[in-house]
C-alpha cells in the first residue's frame, strides 16, 4: 500500500510534468497568421488609427478568422469568429483583463468590476451584481424606468435639438438612482457632476496604451515633479476624484436607507442583507461599494456592467436608423398605433405585443454594434487553439462588428433589415453584450431601456432629416472610429503622435446628425404633458 504523501506527490509530480509537457508542445507550434512586423518594434506600424474592427474585418479574409499581431513583445490575438470567440471566451482562462497601470494602478480604479483581474474580489462583485440585475431582479426597476422615459419625453418636447443630451441625462439619472436610491433632480446635480468631472480626467486613460507609462510601467515610479511627469499629476487628481465619487456615492446611499421616502436601490437591497457566510461585513461592503461604483463611476468611453455606454449609443444609433430609413420607422410606428394606440403612451406591458419594434432594436445593434471590437480579455494561461499557440497574456479583442457583417451568418449583412429577425427561423443576435464571464451584467436592465426609450419616442414624435430650420438634408451616416492618442509622458501636454497606441478604443457611436423631433399630433403633446400624472 501506497503511504498518503506519496500518492500526493506522485499526483503533484504528474500534474507538473502534464503542465511542462503542454507548455512545451504549445510553445513548439506555430502563432496565428498575420501581418509581418519588424524588428524591436513588430507590428507597430501595422495597427489601424481608425475604426480598426474594419481593416481587422478585412485581414480576416487573408489571415482567417484568428489574427495575431505583435508590439513591443505584446501579443495581440483579433477574433472574427462568433463560434470561436464563444467557446473561448466562456472559459475561465479568458476572463482576465490586461493590466493597465494608469488607470488601474495610479488611479486606484483596479477594484472596479470593469479593471479587476479575474480572481476572488471580482467573482464575489460579480456574483452579488448577477444577482441584483438578473432577469427577475430587473423587474423592480422598471417603474423607475418608464417614469424617467415620460420625463424624457416632456424635456423633449422643450429642447427637441438636445435629443442626445437630454437621453444622457435621464439614462444617468436613473443608473444612479436605481445604484444608489439617491435623488437626481437635475444635470446640475452633485452626483451627476463629480461623475461628469471623473469621466473627463481618467476618459483617456482606459485604453491601454494611450499612456507611455502603460507600455513602460516602471515609469510609475518617478516623482511628479520630474520633467514629463504630468500624468502623475492628473492620476492623483483623477484618484481623489474617484475616491469621492464611489466613497461618497456609497456613503449617501447608507444615509437614504434611512430616509422616509427611501427609494428601492441596489445598494440598498445589498445591504439590507447579511452577505456570503465566507466574507466579513468589511469586506461585502467594500465588495458592494466597488460593485455599486462600477455602475455609477466607469468612464463612458468603455461600456460597463450596467451598458449605459452601449445603452446611449445603441438608442442614438436607432435614432438614426429610423432617419436613413423612414419607411421602417413608419412600420414601427404603425406597430405601436396598433397595439398602443393614439390615447395613450406605451409601459413595459405592451413589449411581447410589439415584435417588430423589438426586431428593429436588434438589427440597429447588429448594424452598428456601440462596441465593435468587444471588450479587451487577457489569456491567464498559455492555450492552443485550431493548432495555433496562443501566448500567456495574450490580449484577446472580439471583433464583433466582423462577426455582425458575416455573409454567411447574414444575407446581405449590409442592408438594414429588421425582418431577420422574425419569422421561424431569427438571425442571430449580435452578441454586443459581451462573452462569457465578462458579459456586461446589466443586459435585461439595458434592454429595458432601450425598448421603453425608443417606444416612447416614436410614439409621439416623428423624426426626420431636416435641420433647425425644416429643411430637409442629405444625411451621409459617420461613427467615431476611436483616432488613437498616446499621450506622451515627455510634456505636461497631452500629444497627438502619428504613432497608434493598442489596443484601440472599443467605442463606437454616430457622429452627430440632422434630426428633427416633430410632434404626431397635438393629441402627442397632450400625452407627453400629462405622462407622469398618468403612472
Amino acid at each position: 500500500m501506497f503511504a498518503p504523501e506519496a500518492l500526493y506527490i506522485s499526483v503533484a509530480i504528474l500534474t507538473v510534468a502534464f503542465l511542462i509537457r503542454r507548455r512545451r508542445r504549445a510553445s513548439s507550434l506555430p502563432l496565428p497568421p498575420g501581418p509581418r512586423g519588424w524588428p524591436l518594434i513588430d507590428n507597430l506600424f501595422d495597427w489601424p488609427f481608425e475604426s480598426a474592427w474594419i481593416p481587422f474585418a478585412a485581414w480576416s479574409k487573408v489571415f482567417g478568422d484568428i489574427i495575431h499581431l505583435k508590439i513591443f513583445g505584446l501579443h495581440i490575438v483579433i477574433i472574427s469568429s462568433y463560434d470561436t470567440a464563444t467557446s473561448l471566451m466562456t472559459q475561465a482562462s479568458y476572463s482576465d483583463r490586461p493590466i493597465l497601470t494608469m488607470v488601474g494602478k495610479l488611479m486606484n480604479f483596479t477594484p472596479s468590476i470593469v479593471l479587476a483581474p479575474y480572481g476572488d474580489h471580482w467573482k464575489s462583485m460579480r456574483r452579488i451584481t448577477q444577482q441584483s440585475l438578473n432577469r427577475s431582479s430587473s423587474l423592480a426597476f422598471l417603474p423607475s424606468q418608464l417614469g424617467d422615459a415620460r420625463l424624457l419625453l416632456q424635456e423633449l418636447l422643450v429642447h427637441p435639438e438636445n435629443y442626445i443630451g437630454a437621453i444622457r441625462y435621464a439614462l444617468g439619472k436613473n443608473i444612479i438612482e436605481n445604484t444608489y436610491g439617491i435623488r437626481i433632480t437635475s444635470p446640475s446635480s452633485e452626483y451627476v457632476k463629480l461623475s461628469r468631472e471623473t469621466h473627463e480626467v481618467i476618459q483617456n486613460a482606459v485604453v491601454p496604451g494611450s499612456f507611455f507609462v502603460d507600455v513602460f510601467p516602471a515609469l510609475r515610479f518617478i516623482p511628479e515633479w520630474f520633467p514629463g511627469a504630468g500624468f502623475k499629476r492628473l492620476a492623483r487628481i483623477a484618484k481623489a476624484r474617484g475616491e469621492h465619487m464611489v466613497d461618497g456615492a456609497f456613503d449617501a446611499a447608507k444615509k437614504a436607507m434611512a430616509s422616509e421616502d427611501s427609494m428601492v436601490s441596489l445598494v440598498g437591497n445589498l445591504l439590507s442583507s447579511e452577505g456570503p457566510k465566507e466574507m466579513t461585513r468589511e469586506e461585502y461592503e467594500y465588495t458592494i461599494k466597488w460593485a455599486a461604483g462600477s455602475l455609477y463611476g466607469a468612464p463612458p468611453d468603455l461600456p460597463y456592467l450596467i451598458c449605459s455606454s452601449k445603452t446611449t449609443s445603441g438608442i442614438a444609433t436607432f435614432l438614426l436608423t429610423m432617419v436613413l430609413f423612414p419607411d421602417v420607422q413608419k412600420k414601427v410606428q404603425a406597430e405601436l398605433d396598433a397595439v398602443v394606440g393614439r390615447k395613450r403612451l406605451p409601459t413595459f406591458e405592451d413589449r411581447a405585443s410589439l415584435p417588430y419594434l423589438e426586431a428593429t432594436i436588434k438589427e440597429s445593434l447588429r448594424f452598428h454594434p456601440p462596441t465593435p471590437l468587444g471588450i479587451a480579455h487577457r489569456l491567464i494561461e498559455d492555450d492552443v487553439v485550431q493548432g495555433y499557440h496562443i501566448p500567456k497574456g495574450a490580449i484577446i479583442l472580439p471583433n464583433i462588428w466582423a462577426m455582425n457583417m458575416n455573409e454567411k451568418q447574414y444575407e446581405h449583412p449590409e442592408r438594414f433589415n429588421p425582418e431577420r429577425y422574425l419569422g421561424p427561423s431569427p438571425a442571430l443576435e449580435s452578441p454586443v453584450f459581451g462573452f462569457g464571464r465578462r458579459a456586461c451584467l446589466g443586459v435585461h436592465y439595458s434592454t429595458a431601456a432601450i425598448f421603453i426609450t425608443v417606444a416612447s419616442i416614436l410614439s409621439v414624435f416623428d423624426l426626420r432629416a431636416q435641420d433647425k430650420d425644416g429643411k430637409d438634408v442629405e444625411i451621409e451616416p459617420a461613427f467615431t472610429g476611436g483616432k488613437q492618442m498616446m499621450v506622451t509622458c515627455l510634456s505636461n501636454r497631452q500629444t497627438e503622435l502619428t504613432i497608434p497606441p493598442f489596443p484601440p478604443h472599443s467605442r463606437s457611436h454616430p457622429k452627430p446628425f440632422p434630426c428633427r423631433l416633430i410632434s404626431r399630433s397635438p393629441e402627442s403633446i397632450e400625452l407627453i404633458k400629462a405622462g407622469t400624472s398618468m403612472l
